[in-house]
């Protein structure tokens, strides 16, 4: 990189500084940070992009060669350079004393003192050396100032720092080593959380008891045993592709109904009932009502006190005692065989529900009935939830709970009292831990005091 001597002395390195004017003003200048070679023109690639028509699309105008500086013209352009300690001259002077140069057409060497223009149509180009600005030396504090990493950290901190996350890191291992216990009731589990794992379930519908040709809904292990070889012969006819006639359908249903009459008969107290005397003299009913050696009369006789109950005789006539009137039901209309047993439908789960209606509140302070009702009905539904847990456990609980509280100048609650009248300590005790967690907007007159009713009854 050359250098110039002005004074007697070095200057130091020098770059251009080049500035564009258009019609009289100035529309770019900059100073170049390097030496390199400097081109104009309309495209924007070049070094210096200016709009005009009398612009070429890219001129390289200083041309820089590793060493020196030259600046091109063509014979379109004019101007006037100024070299060391010469006067101002035009390209054609300068050309006419031999300091012209060939480089890709006409072109004058420059040196680090050299100014000038050069006119190209409405466009003028300024250049001149200047000497390059050294960037500034970033200020820094000597090292003994400075200090080390050691030195700049904070002792008191750093140990509070060290503490807390040690303290966090034992909380975080001690929980995780903590086996996870699985609730083993619902009741365990709070009643929000009850109501999300858990919705209300649908009633299910009673189960449909199919019963066989016969109308008995099961078959003891006997019955069982004497369906088998009937089943075997069904197959067996089937197998050999034998076919039966069809059987009366009247006439079956008759066997099926006789064949329960004798098998009722044979069982419990009707067996006992029809059962005949020992020697033949009348039936066991007798027994069942004789006192001592004597008889007392037949079933009508004993049941001659008794409304409503019809009663025959061994002829067949069946005579109403007293003012009432009975009905008789028919042994085959019983559709049960063998030991009988009793099916009940599913287990179904009734919902409970309850309704929580609010009265007027009572308020004494700055704060207005409706900021007070609003804050309540927000919390309504928790309240409610309160009455529900009891009505679980009674179906019949309902009644009004007055809850008078202190809103202080913060907004929290305070001094919560109840008037119970519903008579539940679980549902006050619950309202209460609710209650505590209430927030109300701050009253600017002191504390408020509020007594709030509020009507609890089951629905549904």
């Amino acid at each position: 990189m050359s250098t110039s001597k002005k004074n007697g002395g070095p200057s130091g390195p020098k770059v251009l500084r080049i500035g564009i004017v258009q019609k009289g003003k100035i529309v770019d200048e900059r100073e170049m940070k390097k030496r390199e070679t400097v081109s104009v023109g309309s495209s924007e690639k070049v070094t210096f992009s200016v709009a005009s028509d009398a612009m070429p699309e890219s001129f390289d105008l200083f041309d820089y060669d590793g060493k020196d500086y030259y600046l091109r013209y063509t014979p379109q352009m004019e101007g006037r350079i100024q070299l060391t300690g010469d006067k101002v001259k035009s390209f054609d002077e300068l050309k006419r004393e031999g300091r012209g140069v060939s480089r890709k057409g006409d072109a004058v060497k420059l040196n680090d003192s050299s100014r000038g223009k050069v006119i190209i149509g409405d466009v003028t180009v300024l250049f001149q050396f200047k000497t390059a600005v050294a960037a500034p030396v970033r200020p820094g504090l000597p090292p003994e100032i400075r200090g080390s990493l050691l030195q700049n950290i904070d002792a008191q901190f750093t140990a509070i720092f060290v503490v807390v996350a040690l303290l966090q890191i034992s909380i975080v291992t001690y929980a995780r080593s903590l086996p996870y216990i699985e609730p083993t009731s619902i009741e365990q589990i709070d009643q929000n959380y009850q109501r999300l794992i858990m919705p209300d379930r649908a009633p299910e519908p009673p189960k449909e008891v199919i019963a066989d040709a016969t109308g008995a809904e099961e078959k003891g292990d006997e019955a069982k045993k004497k369906d088998e070889p009937a089943k075997k012969d069904t197959k067996s006819s089937k197998d050999t592709g034998k076919s039966k006639e069809p059987v009366d359908a009247e006439a079956a249903a008759r066997a099926r109904k006789d064949a329960i009459s004798k098998k009722v008969a044979g069982k419990g107290l009707l067996r006992v009932l029809g059962a005949n005397r020992e020697g033949g003299a009348g039936d066991a009913l007798s027994d069942v009502f004789e006192e001592g050696g004597g008889a007392v009369g037949g079933l009508g006789d004993a049941f001659s006190g008794i409304q409503g109950v019809d009663i025959a005789d061994s002829g067949g006539a069946t005579g109403t005692r007293g003012g009432g009137s009975g009905e008789g039901v028919g042994i085959g209309d019983l559709g049960t065989e063998g030991g009988g047993s009793v099916k009940t439908g599913g287990k179904t789960e009734a919902a409970v529900k309850g309704e929580a209606k609010t009265e007027a509140p009572e308020v004494d302070g700055e704060l207005s009935e409706a900021q007070i009702a609003s804050v309540m009905r927000r919390n309504l539904k928790a309240l409610q939830s309160c009455y529900e847990s009891a009505l679980k456990r009674d179906r019949t609980l309902k009644g009004k709970i007055t809850i008078r509280f202190e809103i202080l100048e913060t907004g929290r609650t305070s001094n919560i009292e109840f008037d119970d009248r519903m008579g539940s300590s679980s549902v006050v005790s619950c309202i209460r831990t609710r209650a505590k967690s209430w927030r109300f907007p701050r009253p600017e007159g002191g504390s408020v005091f509020v007594a709030y009713p509020i009507v609890f009854t089951p629905s549904g």
